[in-house]
């Protein structure tokens, strides 16, 4: 995943998606060339977006990447808790928590760096 600021972008998912950092490499000059989150289990790998190389362009709040980052939550509280975190941590409003007909509870954010993050449980046992 790139991003404007894979600093600030790993110090808003540890507030609003309980994100580890697992490393952080950085180039001579400061940038983020590679690290490593997980995220409820998952492994996300992000990195500073380069003026130099036009295929690692960052997405913005103005003009968001197509891709939607998709969290399965343990279960339906934790999807309106995990929502009212990224908001009141910055993260746009997408899609308030709804419980939809196909089983899930499900939500929609922004983050500040234009990625969008579907967050959605099972609201029945199977």
């Amino acid at each position: 995943m790139t991003v404007r600021s894979a600093s600030a972008a790993m110090a808003f998912y540890r507030v609003a998606f309980d994100a580890v950092e697992r490393r952080c490499l950085a180039g001579r000059d400061g940038v983020v060339v590679h690290a490593e989150i997980m995220i409820n289990r998952g492994l996300i790998v992000l990195s500073d977006a380069r003026a130099a190389c036009s295929a690692t362009a960052a997405p913005t709040p103005e003009c968001a990447t197509p891709v939607s980052l998709r969290l399965m939550l343990s279960g339906p509280a934790q999807v309106d808790a995990w929502y009212a975190r990224a908001v009141s941590n910055g993260a746009a409003p997408d899609m308030a928590p709804t419980s939809a007909y196909w089983g899930l509870r499900f939500a929609a954010v922004r983050d500040p760096f234009g990625h969008r993050w579907i967050l959605q449980a099972r609201t029945e046992a199977e």
